[in-house]
């Protein structure tokens, strides 16, 4: 019923079969590897955004004079407000919710040395920065 002819050419279907089969599970593999990456792109923006904010209040903290009020005695969790023009005193990012707190120690590690350390809080994860500040 068939004719074969000497020399033809092509695929089986069952070579075909394989090859689609192959090519299946790399698009499989490649649409796990994208949503992955997306996953820690993702991520990667909330810790930014956490370092951002956290300097943010770091910055403002140690750029005050040495003299002043905040650098004399101890402070432990004070909030800070990150949002001045608003009674809220949280900051909203990409519908997550960030606070801050920070703490003040005076003569500490050395006299004439304030160590300030500021923590980020946001969606069960908390960050946090320290520096020291000369108060000479």
């Amino acid at each position: 019923m068939t004719n074969l002819k000497i020399g033809q050419k092509g695929f089986t279907l069952l070579e075909l079969l394989v090859a689609m089969s192959i090519l299946t599970v790399g698009l499989l593999g490649l649409a796990t590897m994208m949503s992955s990456g997306i996953g820690s792109d993702r991520f990667a923006h909330v810790i930014a955004v956490e370092g951002s904010v956290g300097s943010l209040v770091m910055e403002e903290i140690t750029s005050r004079d040495g003299d002043d009020p905040i650098f004399d005695s101890t402070v432990a969790g004070v909030t800070y407000d990150l949002d001045p023009a608003s009674a809220a005193t949280t900051r909203v990012v990409n519908n997550r919710t960030y606070t801050a707190t920070y703490s003040v120690t005076p003569n500490n590690p050395v006299t004439g040395v304030a160590t300030v350390s500021v923590s980020i809080t946001s969606g069960g994860r908390t960050i946090t920065l320290n520096a020291f500040k000369s108060t000479i």
